[in-house]
């Protein structure tokens, strides 16, 4: 599994050239079917969420997704949110 094997966290831009996904919107919904799967396994999957480059803001989410602006000052210059899996002894 790339995202349990990766040492640093990957986009999802990442994962489609490792993968071969065409479609950034597909990396973001294997991911989050991951997540919901992972309540009953023994691995987690963990969420670097995106920040603003302009106010440094984090911005949370509920769903895996790259958001287009951010909350508080309304710039697009957003960071891709990052993805890791780790097994829950390690995390």
């Amino acid at each position: 599994m790339l995202l349990r094997s990766s040492v640093e966290p990957l986009t999802a831009r990442d994962i489609m050239q490792a993968t071969g996904i065409r479609r950034e919107q597909e990396v973001y919904d294997h991911i989050y079917h991951i997540a919901l799967s992972s309540k009953r396994k023994d691995y987690v999957v963990i969420l670097y969420p995106p920040r603003c480059e302009s106010c440094g803001a984090e911005i949370s989410l509920e769903k895996p997704k790259r958001p287009s602006r951010c909350p508080r000052c309304k710039s697009e210059r957003i960071s891709q949110p990052k993805f890791l899996i780790r097994g829950r002894d390690e995390v």
